[in-house]
């Protein structure tokens, strides 16, 4: 449940304040992070579960394609709190790895979602922002709130 009402107030966060900082196009997410991190403490049905529910809230307050965002947040969630024994977890790299593959898989969808429904010209562009730019910026904010709140999380996952 902590975690849960966590993710809300980061969504709330993203909405309100880190949406309006633009780096390159992009702005970055500390949500995906965030369950990432967690994810590795935690079951695959918890883990896919919270990734759904938070996903749905962004889909509600974001707009875009209803339930995408649901999906994919299940998705990354569920796997990696499926593999969490192959991932040695208190590993920064294995970390922050982990968060541009996620961010790097996000950003395939939505460059896919984005041609076929929205017909976007620029796909040069969108690779761009959704596999390198994106991805680290994702990467530094995941660093920042494992060096931040690491000790906290990893305390609050073991509870």
């Amino acid at each position: 449940m902590i975690l849960f009402i966590t993710g809300v107030l980061l969504i709330i966060l993203e909405n309100s304040v880190i949406n309006y900082i633009d780096i390159f196009g992009v702005t970055f997410s500390i949500l995906l992070p965030f369950l990432v991190m967690s994810s590795l403490y935690m079951d695959e049905v918890e883990a896919g579960v919270i990734g759904l529910l938070l996903g749905f809230i962004v889909d509600m307050t974001v707009g875009g394609i209803f339930g995408f965002n649901a999906l994919v947040y299940a998705t990354i969630s569920a796997v990696i709190a499926h593999y969490r024994k192959n991932f040695y977890v208190e590993s920064t790299s294995m970390r922050m790895t982990l968060i541009a593959a996620a961010t790097a898989f996000q950003s395939l969808l939505m460059i896919i979602i984005s041609l076929i429904a929205y017909q976007t010209d620029g796909i040069l562009i969108m690779i761009l922002k959704g596999f390198i730019i994106l991805p680290l910026l994702n990467v530094l904010v995941g660093f920042i709130i494992y060096k931040l709140f690491g000790r906290s999380i990893m305390k609050l996952m073991k509870e």
